[in-house]
């Protein structure tokens, strides 16, 4: 503190003139970071942002006090700070606004503490942060809003461990007399233990007159905690009444043993003292828990309420819903899906107690014979997720409406969407042809995307392709007639029907030159959705080929567009599948970077595909400054990780691609029992 005041009075007086507002740092690297990072983040401007260029592990606490700033990785590389050392962001009392963005950062029995006491407004961003448990300290994420307002954003986490406590989480939010906001998406959390643990998975608590709202989605809970998975209290340990909005939407919580009261746990818990929790519990997933969702109260409460909705969740467990009778008001319910012994409270007229039909109770997702599916209420669901401003993705961060009524399935995975492989075999070829055995026979309708996969067979098939129905089923092909090579293989993946999936023909008034405008309502004005095209032979209306590498682009109209990345002219009645979604971990935009693309080939990073050979990810390549020529890519997988490659060419930094994996394939492909099957045209459940 005191060298912290001597550089202070130092800067005032004129005698060191503080580095440029906004300028960006690389450490280690020049002065003023060329010693130790938590003497770059002391001596930088507030407004900076320092890049992490080591893979080295960061033997240091580090501290960050009344300072805006952000600490990231520098591209390509994975920094960690090295066991036990931590992460703190603090404030005085005095602090007016902060914003503290901290991302790609790794912690081994460490933890990222965060608080804020003054008077105005906080902003702290955490995202994909890396907490693991390897020893016997609690790692964990904490925020704490004690003046002002604090507004947190925690997004992909991942943590495991332990809660230190009975009244702790490894997500932890706590707020006491102030304004806490906190959105948390898509993080992984997960007990390291077998069995039950005190505390809670995600743990929020607003107390002494506090205020705020809790927006929790996409995430998933693994491990029995006695709290809950998710937990949100109102009043622990005060007599002053607070007040919370909690809309958790599309969670998955798993517990340990639902037969258990001990090491079950509970699914999603909301327990009030003195004030209200006005909750919005839409479409969770609840499996292996003793208890599936609680509403219910503090010992020694006076007149505590929980209001609002819980509808649109599975729940399997041992006891469905416990809601408890004294409470002021308690939430209504229907359109669940319960499979459980017993409940305190009668179902409602739209509750199912039918068999959830998942496929394992540690991997909830829907079989094809779930009544789950398309059985929730379509209404509460879409309202909930656009007043509230969430995604409009599922837990696995793919689309939340699909299917042939592009109607919402109960709990928090939508099932649909078929990802498989297809090598091209010589019984499946005829010339530029190769026809595929699937799940897709008989679908004529399927509007599917294919990627080429160079490791299926190891062997490239360096020629524009597209996709058409015949009287065999789907097929691929090249569209410049060469041969089929023998083993090609090509990663194929089709999309449930609904908003999103749809089919583009070329027309004098769509076609500019090389490219043509795409106009949907899931393209138009969503620069940020992530979309993927394959050729369809059979859309067009004169059956047209296209010997040419395409991709898209985003235009100044506002629209997406597709393009033939040769620059050759975009002919008409040209059929395409198009695929569109929002962006969420799993469906991304991928840069190609010296860092990442040293050799010419752009190395996906992504924890479902490192180590995963058996993965199927989409791409697509997408237009930029430059047309990128007549090359084609594929993607291949080597030394535990994927790559995109240019067949002919190196990729060139700068160039980028929309990357679509299917966290459902994943799991099929890697589980024992579909393991064997891996580089087969394999289906879902």
């Amino acid at each position: 503190m005191q060298v912290r005041r001597l550089r202070i009075w130092a800067w005032c007086l004129g005698l060191l003139a503080p580095a440029a507002w906004g300028t960006t740092y690389t450490w280690p690297g020049p002065a003023p970071c060329a010693s130790t990072l938590q003497s770059c983040i002391d001596a930088v401007a507030d407004g900076s942002r320092i890049e992490i260029a080591t893979n080295t592990p960061i033997g240091e606490n580090l501290s960050v006090y009344d300072r805006s700033l952000t600490l990231t990785a520098a591209d390509g590389y994975v920094p960690a700070l090295s066991a036990t050392h931590w992460l703190s962001v603090t404030s005085s009392a005095i602090a007016g606004d902060l914003h503290i963005a901290v991302s790609k950062l790794g912690f081994a029995d460490g933890y990222v503490f965060a608080n804020y006491n003054g008077g105005g407004t906080a902003s702290y961003d955490f995202e994909d942060l890396a907490l693991t448990r390897v020893g016997s300290d609690n790692n964990y994420i904490e925020v704490q809003g004690n003046g002002g307002t604090t507004n947190v954003t925690l997004i992909n986490n991942r943590i495991s461990g332990l809660p230190s406590s009975l009244n702790r989480g490894l997500i932890h939010l706590v707020s006491s007399g102030a304004t806490l906001n906190a959105n948390a998406y898509y993080n992984q959390v997960t007990s390291t233990a077998s069995t039950g643990v005190a505390g809670a998975g995600i743990f929020a608590d607003l107390h002494f007159g506090a205020t705020g709202t809790l927006k929790l989605h996409g995430n998933t809970v693994r491990g029995g905690f006695y709290r809950g998975g998710i937990f949100v209290s109102e009043g622990l340990f005060s007599s002053t009444a607070s007040s919370i909005t909690a809309r958790i939407y599309n969670n998955a919580a798993i517990c340990a043993d639902a037969s258990n009261a001990g090491t079950g746990g509970a699914g999603l818990g909301f327990v009030a003292n003195n004030g209200n929790i006005d909750v919005q519990a839409i479409n969770n997933t609840v499996s292996r828990c003793y208890d599936g969702i609680v509403a219910s109260r503090w010992d020694g409460s006076t007149t505590p309420s929980i209001s609002g909705s819980v509808k649109n969740n599975v729940i399997v467990a041992y006891r469905g819903l416990e809601f408890v009778a004294s409470l002021l008001s308690l939430p209504s319910e229907d359109y669940n899906l319960i499979n459980a012994t017993t409940s305190s409270i009668g179902y409602s007229s739209h509750d199912s107690t039918a068999p959830a039909s998942l496929v394992l109770d540690t991997q909830p997702r829907l079989r094809p014979d779930s009544p789950a599916i398309d059985a929730a209420d379509n209404a509460t669901l879409g309202f909930g997720l656009l007043f509230n401003t969430l995604p409009t993705t599922d837990a696995d961060g793919m689309r939340r409406f699909k299917g042939a009524a592009a109607k919402a399935d109960i709990g928090a995975y939508e099932f649909g969407d078929d990802t498989f492989t297809h090598s091209a075999r010589a019984g499946t070829i005829s010339g530029h042809v190769s026809t595929m055995d699937s799940t897709l026979d008989g679908n004529p309708g399927a509007l599917l995307l294919a990627t080429p996969n160079f490791s299926v067979g190891n062997v490239a098939d360096n020629h524009p392709f597209g996709a058409f129905y015949n009287v065999s089923g789907w097929a691929l092909f090249n569209e410049d007639f060469a041969a089929m090579p023998v083993n090609a293989g090509f990663d194929v993946f089709s999309p449930a029907p609904g908003d999103g999936s749809f089919t583009h023909v070329t027309s004098l008034g769509s076609i500019s030159s090389y490219s043509s405008t795409i106009s949907n309502s899931s393209t138009d004005n969503l620069p940020d959705n992530i979309v993927f095209v394959t050729q369809n032979w059979s859309a067009g209306g004169s059956a047209v080929y296209n010997p040419h590498p395409v991709g898209v682009y985003y235009g100044s109209d506002s629209k997406w567009h597709v393009a033939n990345l040769d620059g050759a002219a975009m002919p008409q009645n040209l059929g395409f599948n198009v695929y569109a979604q929002q962006a969420s971990p799993n469906a991304f935009r991928l840069t190609a970077s010296p860092a990442n693309d040293p050799s010419g080939a752009v190395r996906l990073d992504h924890p479902l595909l490192d180590n995963t050979p058996c993965a199927r990810p989409q791409v697509t390549r997408l237009l930029g400054s430059t047309l990128p020529g007549a090359d084609n890519f594929d993607i291949f997988y080597l030394g535990a990780k994927w790559y995109v490659s240019g067949q002919a060419a190196a990729i060139n930094p700068g160039e980028q691609f929309h990357v679509l994996i299917d966290p459902r394939q994943v799991f099929d492909c890697t589980d024992r029992i579909f393991a064997d099957a891996v580089g087969e045209d394999i289906s879902d459940f």
